[in-house]
């Protein structure tokens, strides 16, 4: 399942892996260049986003969700927002090590933000409903009001 070299695999953190043994049915079967899976992973343990949506489905709007493995997938979906697509919900799945519990965290995102530390490295805050904000960064002596050219993007 997993290759011999680690680094290789983590290349992309932001993205999920797939085993072609879980994959359910042919490609193409749901629709034109789609394809669905059983289950996917992901190997290293960074935060993503459970993004609820609506498509559009000839005259009604049905209910999808995608999972974005990082903040350049979730951008993707919000540019496509319009007539056909509606965002209804976004949640972030938090990792313990950035939740600072014993267990990963799914909370309803409210606010996304990146900047850059003191070095020059991206750092995401994510706001969640119930006020907390977190940041995917190690340092404990990390302070939120160091970053420099902080962006909202949701």
């Amino acid at each position: 399942m997993f290759g011999t070299d680690i680094a290789d695999q983590a290349e992309d953190e932001g993205t999920f892996g797939t085993d072609i043994d879980d994959q359910a049915g042919e490609e193409g079967m749901f629709g034109k260049g789609r394809s669905h899976w059983y289950k996917v992973s992901r190997l290293l343990p960074t935060h993503w986003y459970h993004v609820d949506l609506k498509i559009r489905n000839g005259d009604r709007m049905t209910s999808m969700v995608e999972m974005a493995g990082d903040e350049t997938a979730f951008e993707e979906i919000l540019k496509k927002r319009g007539p056909d697509l509606e965002l209804t919900q976004v949640q972030a799945v938090i990792p313990k090590w950035m939740n600072k519990t014993d267990t990963w965290s799914m909370e309803k995102l409210t606010g996304l933000s990146l900047g850059y530390d003191k070095i020059g490295i991206p750092v995401c805050l994510l706001e969640v409903a119930s006020g907390a904000v977190y940041a995917d960064v190690h340092d404990p002596q990390f302070c939120i009001d160091s970053l420099v050219e902080v962006k909202k993007i949701y």
